[in-house]
């Protein structure tokens, strides 16, 4: 029997050592997926901070791009109304005014359209990584959900392994009061027996 004591005290050992094992690589684990959430809601702010600077300047360029816009219209509509008042030279002199304007204007254009498209692109990066930080969270607490269920039935195991424990510990008690009663009866009924008998 001391045999079998000591072969079952070694898996008992062996089992406790791979559980703490597996805590340990879990809280590892948990402490790197927080790490690598933190790293990305760092990101994030950095993204946000960018992004609301090239609102910014995506404003800025479509103020001046309007502005020179609306300049080049009206110096458009001066070289107009000049050649319809029949006034040559002050429209030649307007229209190189007005072509220098429009094409200020263009250039203004095209950077606003770039801000754009990079206000456009920085837009979506955060929508993005917002996106997987969402997910992360909440894959994680689902996650942690899932951990506490299992350490409630590693508890319900452990509780029914030692109720069933107890009941064998009882049911032998038991037994051996029965067999202590039984024996006492024997005795009495042959005490009894051979009063009887005299």
């Amino acid at each position: 029997m001391k045999w079998f004591d000591r072969i079952l005290t070694g898996l008992r050992a062996a089992a406790r050592d791979l559980i703490s094992e597996d805590v340990d690589d879990a809280d590892r684990e948990a402490d790197r997926v927080a790490a690598l959430l933190d790293t990305a809601q760092t990101r994030l702010r950095v993204l946000r901070s960018e992004l609301a600077l090239a609102v910014a300047r995506e404003k800025r360029a479509e103020i001046d791009w309007r502005a020179a816009w609306e300049q080049a219209n009206a110096l458009d509509a001066g070289v107009d109304s000049a050649l319809r008042a029949g006034q040559d030279e002050i429209a030649r002199s307007k229209i190189e005014e007005a072509s220098r304007a429009q094409v200020k204007a263009d250039e203004l254009s095209e950077r606003y359209q770039a801000a754009v498209r990079v206000t456009s692109r920085l837009r979506e990066e955060v929508h993005a990584l917002q996106t997987h930080i969402d997910d992360v969270q909440r894959r994680r607490a689902g996650l942690a959900d899932r951990e506490s269920g299992a350490a409630s039935l590693e508890q319900l195991h452990h509780l029914k392994r030692e109720q069933r424990r107890e009941a064998l510990t009882l049911k032998e008690d038991l037994k051996a009061r029965e067999d202590e009663v039984a024996r006492r009866e024997d005795r009495l009924a042959a005490r009894d027996e051979l009063t009887h008998n005299e």
